[in-house]
């Protein structure tokens, strides 16, 4: 068994997709919220549950272009694709596909989650060139797998030379299931099975509870024995891939690595990027910022050293000068630490 970040662990040859995720590499391409399955331990935030809405990674898109930005910002090296169910829109999720291979290249690693999937469906976004798909079954019927559609989904997917796998949660008190699902993915000589931390988010909270589902700790969203059972399937499978992926990997490692990509492509002069790929910012508050502007000007600082953010409403500078300028100017300053994304959701402020 080999170990990562986070408590996460696997065994066999980690599935690509998961390679570059770890690296802060891939940009997640959320094509719709809609779906037809109900499952009741997803996560999904309120503002895409069952929405026909599109983000690439915290942005909410129109098309396309807005995507490939998004991917340019954390200098992106492949795109997972997911939902909703991205199948259900497959010709969208195609032509996303395509059009994202033709921009970044066959390199451009690409996989994808679905609960579905018809032979057309499946034949459309591999000929659009998609490497990887992973299928999420519905837990009742982990146990009969062999005598569901999922094993023609497999065949279709392996016929158009696609990496293909497994990714569920992994719930407490399910073992018997789980190990079923996992016997049945050996037997299939499926590529990986993931079994992800199950977690507790605003939308599947009373779900979770109502099933005697508890969350382990005060400061993490896992559900308790959601981790020890599945290190437990790794251990009980050392010849076959079974990938733990915790949620303090999914937060400490992959989003820290994406966010660093980000924020050291997207920092002005007067930021900061912090080793946790976190910007610090300074930020003045007082006026109108067309006040605060002059304000600044008639003590010297110059215009390559003030930005307006006009979303925020507010003047930004560098935190290095703020020392200087509290001598000078009665306004009040401010140190922020700002996530790099398109929402910038702000971690701190600190009054200088």
């Amino acid at each position: 068994m080999k170990r990562l970040g986070g408590g996460s662990a696997y065994t066999g040859k980690l599935p690509e997709g998961c390679v570059l995720c770890a690296k802060g590499g891939k940009m997640v391409l959320f094509v719709s919220g809609i779906c037809d399955a109900k499952c009741f331990y997803c996560p999904i935030s309120s503002e895409k549950k069952m929405l026909d809405v599109m983000f690439a990674d915290e942005m909410p898109i129109r098309d396309l272009r807005d995507a490939i930005l998004e991917a340019n910002m954390i200098s992106a090296t492949g795109t997972g694709i997911t939902g909703g169910d991205p199948l259900k829109f497959y010709q969208r999720t195609s032509d996303y596909i395509k059009m994202l291979k033709q921009e970044f290249g066959s390199s451009h690693h690409i996989h994808l989650y679905t609960i579905s999937g018809s032979k057309e469906a499946i034949d459309s976004v591999a000929k659009a060139g998609l490497d990887e798909i992973r299928f999420h079954p519905p837990e009742e019927i982990w146990t009969r797998m062999d005598h569901s559609i999922f094993k023609h989904r497999i065949k279709w997917a392996r016929d158009n030379g696609l990496s293909v796998g497994i990714e569920v949660p992994s719930l407490p008190g399910r073992d018997k299931e789980t190990r079923a699902l996992i016997d049945f993915s050996e037997r299939m000589d499926l590529d990986f099975i993931n079994l992800n931390e199950l977690e507790f988010s605003e939308t599947n909270f009373n779900n979770l509870l109502g099933r005697n589902y508890t969350v382990k700790n005060d400061y993490e969203s896992g559900a308790t024995g959601s981790k020890e059972l599945a290190i437990s399937m790794v251990r009980e499978h050392p010849e076959f891939t079974v990938h733990y992926c915790s949620a303090s990997f999914k937060d400490g490692v992959q989003l820290k690595n994406r966010l660093k990509r980000r924020a050291n492509n997207i920092a002005r002069r007067i930021d900061i990027v912090t080793k946790d790929g976190t910007i610090l910012k300074g930020v003045v508050s007082g006026e109108e910022t067309d006040s605060i502007v002059s304000g600044l000007h008639s003590v010297g600082v110059p215009d390559n050293m003030i930005f307006v953010n006009n979303k925020k409403k507010r003047v930004e500078i560098p935190t290095w000068i703020i020392p200087e300028l509290k001598k000078l100017l009665d306004y009040e300053f401010f140190e922020v630490e700002e996530y790099p994304t398109y929402d910038a959701i702000e971690v701190e402020r600190l009054k200088l």
